[in-house]
């Protein structure tokens, strides 16, 4: 019985070894040969992807320097509005100074003034 099993598993192991050499060296050739026909249709239709893509991004580039210098432009615009607005408020300040500092002028004469009349008043 001893004997036997361990030649059994040889007997297997050998056919199994027969069976799958065979099938070693025809599945490699065979992918070989498939890999090579759709690798070459695979790179073209890469190359054709790859070229497809390069357009696709260079126009996608174009539209966004095109929106951005659009962007850039009304920024530019905006901040020139908003430093003639600053300019036209701080022409407002200096003359809101200018009035203020006069009516302060007038309301010191009109102070000496009536410090005069109630002077001469009460004499």
């Amino acid at each position: 019985i001893m004997a036997s099993n361990p030649v059994k598993p040889d007997t297997r192991n050998c056919k199994r070894q027969r069976e799958l050499e065979p099938q070693m060296p025809d599945s490699p050739q065979l992918s070989s040969l498939g890999k090579s026909d759709t690798s070459f249709s695979e790179s073209s239709g890469l190359f054709y992807k790859d070229e497809a893509l390069e357009k696709d991004l260079n126009d996608m580039s174009k539209e966004i320097n095109l929106m951005l210098s659009t962007y850039a432009k009304i920024l530019s615009e905006r901040a020139a509005v908003d430093a003639s607005y600053i300019d036209e408020i701080d022409g407002l300040f200096k003359e809101a100074n200018t009035i203020e500092n006069f009516l302060i002028q007038k309301r010191e004469l009109l102070r000496q003034r009536f410090t005069v009349i109630a002077n001469t008043l009460h004499r």
